[in-house]
């Protein structure tokens, strides 16, 4: 995913000064120098405030007390992104945002009036992402760490802080915490392509296989557990009934279940013809029946309503995708906006007629090519179809369900009822104590003839677990490992391939270390063979260069896959602090950068070379952000390196204006 950042923008809390514009190179190594107490380490927690954090992490006092507002500029495939969050008031986060977009942002010189909160933030940034709307358990009950990914949760992939980059123990942005932590780790098999939306809507619709396929074998259990005793039972009922003359034949314990089930439906084809029942009865009956039609009506209405939301979101979905691709194989095969600006500026005659003579010839022609260009813009914009689609048709299929699980109770009570109201008037003709008998005589034909002919409860298992196997394949946890490790090994490979350009001991250059997924960690061989992670490894500078290598091959492996959610750009923290140790100061100190060794130096330098080497391998489709103390002495020879700002000298993220 194209989202790299475009600006810093920082607003004073007095409108007499201009807004602090920090502008960074996209596709480039952008690098802030600096000295101390600059403001450098204030960029990550500015960045992660406006991308909607719950929690701040901006230094307190002069970069809080001087300012009204941060924003920054986004740039993603087919737009700019300004969000811009008002400042945190003591310790709690505003909610106050400021949002706009289009081809080209514009920075307001102050900021009136919020017109955004944070929910709706994370949600458009969730949206730009293209991250599910499915959480892992396939449950809208969402579990604690497998809840819905978020744009927030990406945030771990894209943070090196001063306290990350050279931790031998935590290698992503808030992990420390345990809830990040188990995020990222439930959610990184979808983050790396292991799994996908299919894999996801499979699992969902899982859930609700499993759970009707639990209720029906219940359901079945239950009347399966009575089979056994229902032949005792109907030889008793058969004998009850030729003591009240309705039924003259011979059974026995040796009768065929088939011969007893043919002999008890006998009896209520020779019921006598005389009747006992009353004007009330039958008025009651013809009630309840008219109540359980009006209901089935209403149920009908309700599936057939179901039906068409089901089918209209077919249709969307489907009609989205021809046009999707429609219109950006119209706009990408004709280039007609770059086909005319080549030819206005190629010749110094009028493109339309072949004249000279007309002086506002370029400018008429820059207006039609702006006109194509727009509409070129807006056909590549034609967004992938949301992961929504996909969610809401399994929310209508499970409503579906649901509504004929109802009707078919429903008819079911119907058919009983009617049959009933028949016997009722037509059959029971005897005392009370046989139309008690006939009703129980019944009831146990009915369910045992559904154990003798397989019975609906059968046909539907059978039905729900074909279904069950096929989604069970689709979600096979087994294809997901596989793929997973598949993930892990490239991504090991290209540690490996950084780490022989960076400061580390030969050893590790040699042999590819482990990266895993499970442990969010990295492992590396031993001289006697054996695996260790990162915290066994002995020396900072061989922590950062694990980290930055890292870094690069997960961005170089997220921009190989179809489709990315993860933001393409990484900022780094003062990553050559493991070199460059802080000076005590004293109330004379005056600030200046330490004296480096050539060996630092070169070290130094290699960081910056295997950044600058990553990205422009990439061509520019990621994008890094060094915050550091080095200065151009270091970098300032290596291609693909871009120098922002150099914060000394009085120079500051804050000006002093501000505040003096």
């Amino acid at each position: 995913m194209k989202f790299q950042i475009l600006k810093l923008i920082i607003w004073p809390k007095s409108e007499g000064f201009a807004p602090q514009i920090i502008p960074f190179a996209l596709g480039k190594v952008n690098v802030i120098t600096g000295a101390s107490r600059t403001g450098k380490s204030a960029i990550i927690p500015i960045i992660d405030y406006c991308l909607a954090s719950s929690d701040c992490f901006i230094p307190i006092d002069t970069i809080r007390d001087y300012v009204s507002w941060y924003g920054v500029v986004i740039k993603t495939d087919n737009e700019q992104i300004l969000i811009a969050r008002k400042v945190p008031v003591g310790n709690k986060v505003s909610n106050e945002f400021c949002f706009s977009r289009g081809l080209i942002v514009s920075i307001p010189p102050f900021i009136e009036e919020p017109n955004e909160k944070t929910d709706g933030i994370k949600h458009i940034l969730n949206v730009i992402a293209t991250v599910p709307y499915f959480s892992l358990n396939g449950s809208e009950d969402e579990e604690k760490y497998k809840a819905r990914l978020g744009f927030r949760d990406l945030m771990a992939l894209v943070f090196q802080n001063q306290d990350i980059v050279a931790n031998q123990n935590i290698l992503f942005y808030k992990t420390h915490a345990h809830e990040h932590r188990e995020r990222l780790r439930n959610w990184f098999p979808y983050i790396l392509g292991a799994e996908n939306i299919e894999v996801l809507t499979a699992r969902q619709r899982l859930q609700f296989v499993e759970k009707r396929l639990n209720q029906l074998r219940k359901e079945y259990g239950r009347v399966n557990s009575v089979s056994a005793a229902w032949m005792g039972n109907m030889i008793g009922h058969l004998k009850i009934a030729h003591e009240y003359g309705i039924f003259n034949d011979d059974v026995s314990d040796e009768t065929r279940p088939e011969n007893l089930l043919a002999a008890a439906k006998q009896i209520f084809v020779n019921i006598p013809e005389y009747s006992k029942t009353s004007l009330d009865n039958i008025v009651y009956a013809n009630k309840e029946i008219t109540e359980l039609e009006m209901d089935e009506e209403r149920i009908s209405i309700q599936i057939g309503l179901t039906k068409k939301r089901l089918s209209d979101v077919k249709r969307l979905k489907s009609g989205f995708i021809d046009y999707g691709v429609s219109q950006r194989k119209r706009a990408d095969r004709l280039h007609i906006s770059q086909w005319l600006e080549n030819i206005t500026l190629e010749s110094s005659e009028c493109p339309a007629c072949g004249s000279s003579e007309h002086p506002k010839s370029k400018s008429e022609m820059s207006k039609v090519i702006s006109a194509f260009k727009k509409y070129e813009d807006q056909s590549r914009s034609v967004a992938e179809i949301p992961t929504s689609f996909s969610r809401e048709e399994e929310l209508i299929k499970v409503e579906l369900q649901e509504l004929l699980d109802e009707k078919e109770k429903l008819q079911k009570r119907f058919d009983l009822l009617i049959a009933r109201d028949k016997d009722a008037q037509a059959d029971f003709q005897r005392k009370k104590e046989m139309f008690l008998f006939l009703g129980h005589l019944k009831a146990s034909i009915e369910t045992f003839e559904k154990l003798v002919d397989g019975g609906e409860f059968q046909k539907e298992i059978a039905l729900l677990e074909l279904e069950y196997n096929d989604l069970l394949d689709k979600a096979d946890q087994g294809k997901v490992k596989k793929r997973l490790e598949n993930a892990a090994a490239v991504i090991s490979q290209g540690i490996l391939e950084h780490l022989k350009t960076l400061d580390v001991e030969d050893k590790y250059r040699k042999i590819a270390p482990k990266f895993s997924v499970r442990d969010l960690n990295i492992s590396v061989l031993s001289n006697d063979n054996n695996w260790h992670f990162l915290a066994e490894v002995g020396s900072a500078s061989n922590w950062v260069s694990f980290h930055i290598a890292l870094m690069c091959s997960l961005q170089e492996y997220f921009l190989e896959l179809e489709s990315s959610c993860v933001p393409s750009f990484v900022i780094f923290d003062q990553p050559s602090q493991v070199y460059f140790p802080k000076i005590k100061r004293t109330d004379s100190y005056v600030e200046e950068d330490p004296e480096y060794d050539n060996e630092d130096i070169s070290a130094v330098k290699s960081m910056f070379k295997t950044i600058a080497k990553s990205v422009v391998a990439k061509k520019g489709a990621w994008q890094c952000i060094v915050l550091d103390h080095a200065d151009s002495d270091i970098y300032g020879d290596i291609d693909g390196v871009h120098e922002v700002v150099e914060w000394r000298n009085g120079k500051k993220l804050i000006p002093e204006e501000w505040y003096s």
